[in-house]
């Protein structure tokens, strides 16, 4: 549950005062369990832990949600550049917001892929999870839709100039496989740590890709689509604590 900080921003938001900077979330949603999860956890209980011997320049947040994954990033790397990308309109505007405060943040509102153009998401079967948008139907609800813009990952990375990446962390409900295979090869064997979720689409073939490279550590229930996971580039394993 999280603490007396919360108080009423608007009727639609809520305000959290974390390290003296604002975070807006919308109450009574999954914004809260993830700025528990993320922010309020520490040491290796937080969500996105990052080895201390990994110290990156650039990190790539795909599934920016409302931007607490780059907050935690921008507070442990203040001088790593940051890129963020969100595709929901209503998840980018409260992204946007939090952001502000930390100019090594950079935000695109458009999903990462295999390719370009304009496709319907599904929301979330939990009318609470507001971080659900998918396109598959495992936990969806095919009902309700948003129209979103996605982009060709490589082209994406080739317009902002990036070459090498450090870190990635991503979580876009299923579309995992689709991002991570369509990235350049080179930079993908540049990255040093990737960390994310995996939703039940394509997860152990992207492992297997991946495992070309990294060494993977995982922990998932047998009856549980959901778990997370983490890879650590080969030549860096030795050196991770």
């Amino acid at each position: 549950m999280l603490d007396s900080r919360f108080t009423a921003y608007t009727p639609k938001r809520g305000i959290y005062i974390w390290r003296k900077k604002p975070i807006y979330y919308r109450p009574g949603t999954s914004d809260t369990e993830v700025i528990y999860k993320i922010l309020l956890r520490s040491g290796k209980k937080a969500e996105y832990y990052i080895p201390s011997t990994i110290v990156p320049n650039t990190i790539l947040d795909i599934g920016g949600n409302i931007g607490i994954a780059s907050i935690y990033f921008a507070n442990l790397f203040p001088d790593a550049q940051i890129f963020t990308f969100e595709p929901v309109p209503n998840n980018i505007a409260i992204l946007s917001d939090n952001i502000a405060p930390y100019p090594n943040i950079r935000a695109f509102p458009i999903a990462l892929g295999n390719n370009d153009g304009h496709f319907e998401m599904f929301s979330s079967h939990s009318p609470r999870n507001f971080g659900g948008f998918s396109f598959f139907e495992h936990g969806s609800d095919k009902s309700k839709t948003v129209e979103i813009q996605m982009r060709n990952v490589k082209t994406v990375l080739t317009e902002i100039g990036l070459k090498q990446v450090d870190i990635i962390k991503i979580d876009t409900e299923g579309s995992e496989y689709n991002i991570l295979t369509a990235l350049d090869e080179s930079v993908l064997r540049s990255v040093k740590w990737i960390i994310g979720e995996m939703h039940g689409e394509r997860d152990f073939q992207l492992l297997a890709y991946l495992s070309q490279w990294f060494d993977i550590g995982l922990k998932k229930r047998l009856t549980n689509r959901l778990f997370m996971f983490r890879a650590c580039n080969k030549e860096l394993t030795s050196s991770v604590r």
